[in-house]
């Protein structure tokens, strides 16, 4: 049997290692020797919502919205993903072409994200405009609230999402789903952005609480276009969570009872 070992700074063909060599150039001239390979038919990616919008319960919930974000993100978009719910539900998000994904899932470092979109949102303002967008926690984001004044000072226009459920949704399910270290004080959010001095023209702010009005905001042309930024406090249900995050924290769970 035959192995080709592709790295990020070597290839390895069976027993053979070659420095320096990129996946890339080496994976085409593979695909071009290998010819037409007969690949059973895999099942259909469907990047639809799983509920109706008008279903009788309004509330926005993770198995909806993140196939929904899929449908409004465009080319070249930078999305950020905050540790915890965030970084858990973006893998139901189906990315358009050319569309950078920035998470951070070694550490688990909650609060990491709103830094790195402040970086991120500058660095886009020496090249191709894109638009940077960002999914942090409620209690995430009180760790690095502070760089939200950061981003006033440099003018910057991020899209900042807000997932407001009232604590450390990823923490209840490890451990304490009643436990009041769990729960965190609640902020307004969106009168932060004035409170760090931004003029209210350089700047919008929204309360998303139904499905409706998340496909409401998302329809709206001025907030895609994202020439100011834009800070959006996006209410889900407490003990709501994506289904990979349900499963890798109550794994863990089980782990700590031992």
């Amino acid at each position: 049997m035959n192995t080709i070992d592709f790295h990020s700074n070597y290839v390895a063909v069976r027993y053979s290692e070659y420095p320096g060599v990129g996946m890339k150039g080496v994976l085409r001239k593979v695909v071009q020797r290998m010819g037409k390979v007969n690949v059973a038919p895999g099942p259909k990616v469907i990047n639809e919502p799983h509920e109706d919008p008008s279903a009788s319960n309004p509330a926005i919930t993770h198995e909806w919205f993140w196939p929904i974000v899929g449908k409004w993100l465009q080319e070249n978009d930078i999305v950020i993903t905050e540790t915890g719910t965030a970084n858990f539900g973006i893998w139901e998000t189906r990315f358009p072409k050319g569309v950078t994904a920035v998470s951070q899932v070694l550490w688990g470092s909650i609060g990491y994200s709103l830094g790195a979109c402040q970086g991120a949102a500058l660095a886009t303002q020496e090249g191709l405009k894109r638009r940077t967008i960002l999914f942090i926690g409620d209690g995430s984001f009180q760790m690095t609230g502070q760089e939200l004044s950061t981003m006033i000072r440099r003018k910057l226009t991020p899209i900042i999402f807000v997932i407001c459920n009232e604590g450390y949704t990823i923490e209840r399910y490890i451990h304490g789903w009643e436990s009041s270290y769990n729960d965190i004080q609640e902020w307004k959010f969106k009168d932060l952005v004035p409170a760090f001095g931004a003029k209210p023209e350089n700047y919008r702010t929204y309360q998303i609480r139904t499905k409706q009005e998340v496909l409401d905001l998302f329809a709206n042309k001025e907030f895609a276009a994202a020439e100011v930024l834009q800070l959006v406090e996006l209410y889900m249900p407490l003990e709501d969570a994506p289904a990979a995050l349900r499963l890798t924290a109550e794994a863990s769970a089980r782990r700590n009872a031992e």
